[in-house]
């Protein structure tokens, strides 16, 4: 939604500001509780600007229609007109907790009523008494150690007082800590529905229920809550016994195991990505999977909503196939599988496919999404596409090229029939035996392109050397070749096998480029060639260099695309070597880098792991 300026003249009423006071946090909401006005203060709490809040709800108070008693209740004053005080829990930007005293007061001006908000920041007071309990319950549960206990909590199941006889001086650490804190979620409906009962019918409920513990461990507990009555007979509290039962229960121990380890297998899958969320759309369950996938703990996501994980690009799309995948499951249909763009914690995103299920606990339904990361078939797809393309380059190029010195040749033949002087015909046989060799050349280089992708040769000792001292003889009966300095450095401290015709096609094409690219030899100008071979713990470090005339920047990014040449118009060639070079190396899953500057030269840097 888009912050809307709001003219806020009842905000100069003096009698208002002087009741807010400058020190104060507050902020003005409109009925449906959007966000008119905050200050300073409470956009610091926050941790938003004005004009990101402005316009927006203020998710402090929730929704009318949120399932909280509390915001039930809230709402339904306020709109009596009538001022509400209370504690709430909220979240700021960054996802810390914040706890607030807050006053709503509704107010009537020019026949609008809107809300001040005005808040106390309980955060620091809270958090002290909590830091001991969080780190020393760290591992769940607060009921597997504590077979007996009695407590007296608020209708918002906060802490107020525990059996000194079973806590002793350790009762003040969990004192205003909240009974949710230390329940599994597969009991917290069961808890919360039983709390709010018990407060509104003023009697008093028993009920049963399990949880696990950090191993898997199931245990059984039985659990009475009754109404404490104050001076007027209204409910102030109510009195909570949890009794671990669980060794009076007559188990199937068969099964109980299976439960344990079947528990304990979903934690540790680091193959699959699964992801359980409740009826909120807020995160339950996260397997190792999830955390390798998206980079976060279980500590960190557990709570946080499903949308988090999805692409901000988008998310509002993902929400909607999302909440089309869940109407479907809520009548028995079956859920296509869904792709997604989901995003990790470090905002890189990635492809998933996943199937969604529900199941239904305790009369609450959950859903469970079973994820796949395609990020490695999407690339394969898009580099399939591209070879298809290539391909199709391929057959359309070649025949045309393959045409070319044949039609060149015939012609040159029927000259040569009809010639009578002997000079003209020896120069017609010149131009034959040149056409001959481009045609020789083009095929060469044709049938290089195509053992790229042939699987019939094997891999064999690589001797480098002798590679490269082939293919220097080979090129020597070059004229340029002969004004170049030629400077060669292996250095193998480790067999590395591969295919020897595809080493020596690397090496061919790169050194024959270099010499067809190089500067004339020049009084202030040696022409040079570098090939330097190492190994390292992974692979082969192959580099070429020269100091020849170099390569365009606007042209550096497509000169491994299959026809590309850069100088086409100055140097012979197909413009399929590099072409054939980067192919090769990527086929044995190496990498290819390329640096140049134009009249100082241009380094080939290639990585071929060992096999």
């Amino acid at each position: 939604m888009k912050a809307t300026n709001y003219n806020l003249p009842y905000l100069q009423d003096t009698t208002i500001l002087d009741v807010i006071g400058e020190q104060s946090i507050y902020a003005m909401i409109d009925k449906f509780g959007r966000v008119e006005y905050a200050n300073a203060n409470m956009c610091k709490l926050l941790g938003y600007s004005e004009n990101e809040l402005l316009g927006e709800p203020l998710k402090l108070l929730e929704s009318p229609l949120h399932s909280g008693l509390v915001y039930k209740t809230l709402w339904k004053t306020i709109k009596s007109k009538e001022k509400w005080n209370g504690e709430l829990k909220a979240k700021d930007h960054y996802n810390n907790d914040l706890w607030l005293d807050t006053t709503v007061i509704p107010v009537d001006k020019e026949s609008k009523l809107v809300y001040l908000v005005i808040c106390k920041d309980n955060t620091k007071l809270k958090l002290q008494n909590k830091e001991l309990i969080a780190e020393r319950n760290k591992n769940n549960m607060f009921l597997k150690s504590i077979p007996f206990r009695i407590f007296s909590i608020s209708k918002f199941g906060k802490i107020l007082k525990v059996n000194k006889d079973f806590w002793e001086e350790e009762v003040n650490d969990i004192i205003d800590t909240y009974i949710y804190d230390y329940i599994g979620f597969n009991c917290y409906e069961e808890f919360k529905n039983n709390i709010y009962e018990s407060f509104k019918s003023k009697k008093a409920r028993q009920f049963d229920f399990f949880d696990f513990d950090f191993k898997g461990a199931k245990s059984f507990y039985s659990s009475i809550v009754s109404p404490n009555f104050n001076a007027l007979g209204e409910v102030d509290s109510l009195t909570l016994c949890i009794n671990d039962v669980t060794e009076f229960k007559e188990l199937d121990k068969e099964v109980e195991e299976k439960e344990a380890k079947y528990r304990l297998i979903y934690k540790s899958i680091d193959v699959g990505i699964i992801v359980v969320a409740d009826h909120e759309g807020k995160i339950r369950e996260w397997n190792r999977g999830a955390e390798l996938a998206f980079g976060y703990t279980e500590k960190e996501i557990l709570g946080r909503p499903l949308a988090v994980l999805t692409s901000k690009t988008y998310r509002e799309s993902s929400i909607k196939e999302l909440a089309n995948a869940v109407k479907l499951l809520k009548n028995n249909k079956q859920v296509d599988i869904i792709e997604m763009q989901c995003l990790k914690k470090n905002g890189k995103e990635f492809p998933v496919e996943f199937t969604f299920s529900s199941l239904t606990f305790n009369g609450k339904m959950s859903y469970c999404a079973m994820m796949l990361d395609v990020s490695d078939r999407k690339n394969l797809k898009e580099k399939l596409k591209q070879k298809t393309e290539d391909l199709e380059l391929f057959l359309y190029r070649s025949a045309h090229d393959l045409r070319a010195p044949f039609a060149s040749a015939k012609g040159l033949i029927n000259l040569l029939k009809d010639e009578t002087d002997i000079n003209h015909a020896q120069d017609i046989v010149h131009m034959l035996d040149t056409t001959i060799d481009n045609g020789r050349n083009l095929s060469n280089n044709l049938l290089e392109a195509s053992m790229i992708t042939a699987k019939k040769s094997e891999f064999k000792r690589i001797n480098f050397t002798q590679i490269i001292n082939k293919v220097l003889r080979k090129l020597s009966c070059d004229k340029v070749s002969s004004t170049i300095d030629f400077n060669v450095d292996v250095n193998i401290e480790r067999t590395f096998k591969s295919k020897p015709e595809l080493i020596v096609s690397i090496f061919n094409n790169l050194i024959e480029n270099a010499i067809k690219y190089s500067r004339p030899l020049a009084p202030t100008h040696k022409p040079n060639i570098d090939i330097l071979v190492n190994t390292n713990s992974k692979g082969v470090e192959i580099e070429i260099y020269d100091n020849g005339i170099g390569i365009n920047s606007r042209d550096i990014n497509k000169i491994f695309n299959l026809y590309y040449k850069s100088n086409s118009d100055t140097v012979p060639g197909s413009g399929l070597g590099l072409y054939i070079v980067k192919s090769i190396v990527e086929g044995l899953k190496g990498e290819i880098q390329v640096k140049s500057e134009v009249n100082y030269g241009t380094r080939f840097k290639m990585f071929l792991p060992f096999n």
